[in-house]
């Protein structure tokens, strides 16, 4: 009875907590988009013929083209094989259905996870894929189940396909005006759904892999893990349209889910924005109403055909001459440049101290690599204190940052061991060791540009979420919940670590160059590291900056931070750093003070030429 009592009362606090959430989250756009939702659900009470089945038929697959923009806009795989994964739902749905008699439920529900697992393998390959091949790869799905539905009559049901019997769902007839409305709540609950997924720390962790990959993995991001999950989430939503799409045709013609269809959904895509939740939902809506407006050209079939071809390749060359990013989203940038962008203070910024609770040294004994014939690293020996700064330093070529990217586990090394507090970690990715705490920055200035300042950082605080499924974040359970307010304030305080606590909302593309540096730092710094390795932080820094830097790094390592500076800038190395190895050729040639190393013949001699530091 206890129990039961204490279930009710969390429930209610989670439902409370999400009705807050909601309030909070509420702005006169999405008052707007329920009363548009609104005033088309009363569409079928008016006196005239709109159209209903073709509305609904439009708007199943406006709510496919949705689940393409998860893959495309969040997931950033460019999957040209969407039509497949509705062919299998609609498939799916109709042998169930027609052939095994079973209910237009549970059909649906099976055509669902049939595409679902279907979409999931193949973004568990596509996940590791580079962008091009994934199109090719998905083009190639799109016709091998073109084909297979024409080779096997048996499942397909030849050229009369598969006829289905009108079915209930919920005691409803799948009358033309239900299918409308359960298009219109298809279609708002698929963009609910990327919506919800674009907001949370899972979907800013896809955005953040779409612009860089590299990046991303280098802060934890299980980027491979994360499309396949995508890829199934949108796989899912297409065979659900698929599904639905049978009852509303009444047959399963395996003519219409040529790989004709995955271009046409595709192009919606694109042409709306594939990274606006509505962007699918509008690219399908223009392309209906050029098919309303060719029809009432009164034309021939053949004729039809080519000039709604020649309309719709006109639109796309218009719309995206004007706006490279597709139509929704390139409308709201204009509306945020219109409302004006906050400007950073010249001021010198001010920050928070980062304490880490468990400081942690860092070995590394005869790191070796080789790329070819050319040997990057040669028995290379580090070994870094906790809360200490060890500079790496060396000419251009001399292997500092291969010795960076085989710390982090972003290269495996031919021979040598990698351990922090003495825990071994050489066989390890770069995912297991950023959980360890072990995270480094790349050399480039690597922000994520689409994201805002606070959402870049928040890409490092994912690495600590407990529940940062694709599912659970979807579901917006209340566990999920928590951790992305957990996830949240930790990116807050990152940024306020780095002094751009002031400028969290703005993109990063419109931060200069010394703030998106800080950012990168800012990012790495949410994932709660123990030992921080910093590639280059001062390329392209003037003196300013290098001093507004080193005083950032005596901070964090006030605060327990061990940190392997990679750099070339000797006035920050002599102000920052504790010890320092010198590398030349891939070989340690010199390792001490700063005092030590700038005596040090050899280091004169092959890094500085014979001249005095």
């Amino acid at each position: 009875m206890i129990g039961g009592a204490a279930a009710l009362v969390q429930t209610r606090e989670a439902v409370a907590d999400a009705v807050h959430g909601a309030r909070a989250a509420w702005s006169r756009r999405a008052t707007a988009l329920i009363v548009l939702l609104a005033l088309a659900a009363l569409l079928p009470a008016l006196p005239v013929d709109v159209g209903l089945d073709r509305l609904a038929a439009d708007l199943y697959l406006g709510a496919a083209a949705v689940g393409l923009g998860v893959i495309v806009g969040l997931g950033g795989m460019p999957s040209l094989g969407h039509g497949a994964f509705i062919a299998l739902g609609a498939f799916g749905t109709a042998l169930l259905s027609s052939k095994a008699g079973w209910p237009a439920e549970g059909a649906l529900v099976a055509g669902v996870l049939v595409a679902a697992i279907s979409g999931a393998a193949v973004g568990v390959v596509a996940g590791r894929l580079r962008p091009a091949i994934v199109a090719v790869l998905c083009w190639l799905l799109a016709w091998l189940v073109a084909i297979g539905l024409v080779a096997f009559p048996s499942l397909s049901g030849g050229a009369q396909g598969i006829a289905m019997e009108e079915g209930t769902i919920a005691g409803l007839q799948l009358s033309a005006a239900v299918h409308y409305e359960l298009g219109v709540a298809f279609a708002a609950l698929t963009v609910l759904v990327f919506a919800v997924l674009a907001r949370s720390p899972v979907g800013v962790a896809l955005s953040a892999a779409r612009q860089n990959r590299a990046a991303a993995e280098s802060l934890g991001t299980p980027v491979a893990r994360l499309r396949a999950a995508t890829f199934a989430l949108g796989a899912g939503i297409a065979g659900l349209a698929g599904g639905l799409g049978v009852y509303l045709a009444g047959v399963a013609d395996a003519a219409a889910y040529g790989p004709l269809l995955s271009a046409k959904l595709f192009i919606a895509v694109v042409l709306g924005g594939a990274v606006a939740p509505a962007g699918g939902l509008v690219g399908v809506a223009i392309l209906a109403t050029l098919n309303r407006l060719v029809e009432l050209g009164g034309l021939e079939s053949l004729q039809a055909s080519r000039i709604e071809t020649l309309l719709v390749a006109v639109t796309i060359l218009a719309a995206l001459g004007a706006v490279d990013r597709g139509l929704v989203p390139s409308f709201a940038d204009w509306q945020r440049r219109r409302s004006g962008t906050k400007q950073m203070d010249d001021a010198a910024p001010a920050t928070k101290r980062l304490t880490v609770g468990s400081p942690a040294s860092l070995q590394a004994r005869g790191l070796t690599k080789r790329f070819g014939a050319v040997t990057a690293l040669e028995n290379v020996d580090l070994d870094i204190p906790p809360a200490t700064v060890q500079a790496v330093i060396g000419p251009n070529g001399s292997g500092k940052t291969t010795a960076l990217r085989v710390l982090v586990g972003a290269v495996k090394p031919d021979g040598g061991t990698v351990t922090v507090n003495g825990e071994d970690l050489s066989g390890s990715a770069m995912d297991i060791r950023a959980a360890k705490g072990i995270v480094g920055t790349l050399q480039a200035t690597a922000v994520f540009p689409e994201l805002t300042a606070l959402e870049n950082a928040l890409v490092g605080a994912g690495l600590r979420l407990r529940y940062g499924s694709v599912v659970r974040a979807v579901l917006a359970t209340p566990k999920a919940r928590d951790d992305a307010r957990a996830a949240r304030s930790a990116a807050r305080s990152a940024l306020e670590a780095v002094g751009l606590g002031a400028v969290a909302d703005v993109p990063a593309h419109e931060l200069p160059g010394s703030a998106q540096r800080r950012l990168m730092i800012a990012s790495a710094l949410a994932t709660q590291p123990r030992v921080l390795l910093l590639d280059e932080p001062t390329a392209g820094a003037d003196r300013d900056e290098v001093e507004l830097l080193a005083g950032l790094l005596r901070n964090l390592r006030a605060g327990g931070l061990t940190i392997v500076l990679i750099e070339h800038n000797l006035r920050l190395v002599r102000s920052v750093a504790d010890r320092v190895t010198v590398l030349e050729a891939g070989r340690a040639i010199a390792d001490g003070t700063i005092d030590e190393v700038v005596e040090n013949e050899a280091v004169l001699s092959a890094y500085l030429g014979g001249r005095g530091l």
